[in-house]
């Protein structure tokens, strides 16, 4: 049974399908996301997002980021988050693709953005740890969620699996363990599970037919 891991910093070799997040690095010929990650935000960012623009359009790169915000550890400011959160908006939607998203005490900054920027692309809250009360509030602005090794039990309940995806990020853990422990909080099968994140990517638009 193959595996999807939407978002990772580890290039594995286990026969799964992943999209590595290389940041502003050149694409390799895996799949790939590009982006500005908040903590990495400086004084130089346009001339870093040129290089992005440049490189995003590469077949491999099938989403755009991470990007978005992180009030505690970003070195930028709210208003310059929001400035280079929307460079990365206006490239996901020219190139189609999808964008994965860095949210940690930003979620009002990300509800004005998607508010006064409508988007056809699919936004992906990536490693989401929070309650089913804010997840609800992404949900319901039209957002997918994807849930890694650390989540609430709660949250991965009221999901809807055509809403949901899974990733390892920065962890360790097998993936299949990642999958495994969410297929049980939603009390479903780790194979029905793995079948509805494939077809996810597809309607995302980040993998093929």
């Amino acid at each position: 049974m193959q595996l999807t891991d939407i978002h990772t910093h580890i290039a594995r070799e286990d026969g799964n399908t992943a999209i590595l997040n290389i940041g502003t690095d050149h694409p390799n010929g895996r799949l790939c996301s590009l982006g500005i990650h908040p903590w990495e935000i400086t004084n130089r960012w346009e001339e870093d997002f040129k290089s992005i623009e440049q490189r995003a359009t590469k077949k491999e790169v099938v989403a755009i980021g991470e990007c978005g915000f992180d009030t505690p550890k970003s070195p930028a400011t709210k208003e310059e988050q929001y400035t280079v959160f929307i460079k990365h908006i206006e490239l996901s939607e020219r190139l189609k693709k999808p964008l994965i998203i860095h949210l940690v005490k930003g979620a009002d900054l990300l509800l004005k953005a998607a508010k006064e920027h409508p988007h056809n692309a699919r936004w992906i809250i990536h490693g989401f740890r929070g309650k089913p009360q804010q997840a609800m509030q992404l949900l319901s602005a039209g957002m997918y969620i994807s849930l890694g090794e650390k989540f609430n039990a709660e949250t991965a309940k009221i999901i809807p699996l055509d809403r949901l995806f899974i990733e390892s990020d920065e962890s360790s853990v097998p993936l299949y363990d990642i999958y495994h422990r969410i297929a049980q909080a939603k009390e479903i099968s780790i194979e029905e599970l793995a079948a509805q994140i494939t077809l996810n990517t597809k309607e995302c638009g980040i993998l093929g037919e």
